[in-house]
């Protein structure tokens, strides 16, 4: 019952955000590696990122290999998580790439919302891998 809602859930996320940070994907891929452990060590997993989005929410979009696309989504979130909670300890006044253009023009930073948001991804792929 749980899977219902949210397989189209995070699969609509997934694809709103990536659009949004391929908008504005040039600075989207500047800002992300200054705090994604694995974009600061490789500037191609920084300007893909938001196509990998695009992919995995098309993927549960349609149902594709759902326990896989949530496996692949548990290990950016853990990655993510990492990130942002080492950035935010080490008080780093970041714009967050989260939001792609749109946060890029509102100048969003890098808080707690970001980690919160990373967290409940992460559980939800979490959950469908449980379920």
């Amino acid at each position: 019952m749980v899977m219902e809602w949210m397989i189209p859930f995070m699969g609509w996320f997934l694809v709103a955000v990536g659009s949004l940070k391929i908008l504005d994907w040039k600075r989207f891929s500047e800002n992300f590696s200054k705090y994604d452990l694995l974009a600061m060590r490789s500037k191609i997993y920084s300007k893909s990122y938001p196509l990998i989005e695009v992919l995995l929410g098309s993927a549960f979009l349609y149902s594709w290999n759902v326990k896989f696309i949530a496996g692949i989504l548990l290990v950016l979130m853990i990655v993510g998580i990492a990130g942002v909670s080492k950035a935010l300890k080490e008080n780093k006044n970041i714009t967050c790439a989260c939001l792609g253009k749109l946060g890029h023009h509102l100048n969003l930073p890098l808080t707690k919302f970001t980690l919160i948001e990373d967290i409940i991804m992460g559980l939800m792929a979490l959950a469908i891998l449980l379920l």
